[in-house]
């Protein structure tokens, strides 16, 4: 348990430093916002399919530990790849490649993290809850060290951090679990599942504003005048509220259905967008960013919770890897690029606009979702 908690917590600071401050080093390289989409956005192409990948691999060979572990020495060097790459063409490539090797790590980390707590009879929340922490304490203190020592010398944090994962991840332990073995029949139950299909459709509508978010955060802030501090406070309000609401969501799933928790979730990130396409002082959406907490924490614990009542049980990695490959890959890809684009065109208030509207369809196809099923159930009663 202390293991896999510890694991979640410090493989979140290489997350906060990527969502945060790797769009401000190629800010830095002197990259235009629509140059930066498009450098953020190529590598979840390969994501789009790495996920996947790397999630039938661990499938396979009933292993989420030794893949990961793998997985994190190839990141070392890629990422440190990515830091070096002197142009515009070097650095595409280097991104794909990084984000072979590194997309994969969170859902498999969240796949071990839940059938670890599943065998300890303990909620997933309360592992996944020191991400959090861990991301919210990272976007803190990164920022005030690269406020003083500058975000040219992002790659020795880097390095130190993830060699840190490394000897964590080596310390850790497969969960000893009875699992169906890997079959064919089990892969085509999952992807010719039309619930399925219909969630990661929605996921989508919900994922790419989300992720343009993530790209762009930075650097609206920036052009509105924030500092490095302040723009990793902004992301430390979004985990430390993120947090608590992970900790209580096995008691809020047993009291409310997955899909109408899910349906709820999207309506506040369609609040929550409207609401940054108005404000223009960065302090106040600084401060909006704990609306992370209704968003982002309920919707990320449901839906890895739905795919496990959906997906058979030999496939839960692949098919938490196919939800990652949405939310994080395509997703990603379509919110960097088109938000870096827009942004350039017509300012940070028209993206988050546009997010909202993204999100409101996102909404409506989790509450069609949410009715099929009631209508489903009521058919199996009356029978």
């Amino acid at each position: 348990m202390l293991r896999i908690s510890l694991f979640n917590f410090f493989y979140y600071w290489i997350v906060s430093m990527i969502n945060a401050f790797l769009p401000l080093l190629f800010r830095f390289k002197g990259l235009s916002p629509a140059q930066i989409g498009i450098v953020l956005s190529v590598g979840p192409i390969v994501a789009i399919f790495s996920q996947p990948f790397w999630g039938v691999v661990s499938d396979k060979k009933q292993s989420v530990k030794n893949v990961i572990i793998f997985l994190l020495m190839a990141t070392l060097i890629t990422g440190l790849a990515v830091f070096f790459s002197p142009t515009m063409s070097l650095l595409i490539l280097m991104m794909m490649i990084f984000h072979f090797f590194m997309s994969p790590i969170q859902p498999l980390l969240d796949s071990l993290s839940t059938v670890f707590a599943k065998e300890k009879r303990v909620s997933y929340g309360s592992i996944r809850v020191w991400g959090s922490i861990g991301f919210a304490i990272a976007s803190f203190v990164l920022g005030t060290i690269i406020g003083i020592i500058g975000i040219q010398y992002l790659w020795i944090i880097y390095s130190i951090i993830i060699i840190r994962v490394l000897f964590i991840a080596i310390r850790l332990t497969d969960p000893i679990v009875e699992k169906k073995p890997l079959t064919t029949k089990g892969f085509q139950q999952a992807f010719r599942n039309a619930r399925f299909l219909g969630f990661l459709i929605a996921i989508l509508f919900i994922a790419i504003p989300h992720r343009m978010n993530d790209s762009m955060l930075a650097i609206y802030l920036k052009s509105l005048g924030a500092s490095e501090g302040r723009i990793g406070l902004a992301w430390t309000f979004s985990a430390l509220s993120e947090a608590p609401v992970v900790a209580i969501m096995y008691i809020l799933m047993k009291r409310i259905p997955l899909l109408l928790l899910l349906g709820i979730a999207s309506f506040f990130y369609t609040c929550r967008w409207f609401l940054y396409g108005l404000l223009t002082d960065p302090m106040m959406i600084i401060y909006s960013q704990a609306l992370h907490s209704v968003t982002f924490a309920i919707f990320m614990v449901s839906a890895l919770q739905y795919i496990a009542t959906i997906i058979p049980e030999e496939m839960l990695a692949t098919g938490q890897t196919a939800y990652y490959a949405t939310f994080n890959g395509l997703a990603t890809i379509i919110g960097s690029a088109a938000g870096g684009y827009l942004m350039e065109q017509f300012g940070g208030g028209f993206i988050y606009k546009m997010g909202s509207i993204s999100a409101l369809i996102g909404t409506l196809l989790f509450i069609i979702l949410y009715a099929k099923d009631k209508g489903v159930e009521k058919r199996v009663q009356k029978t």
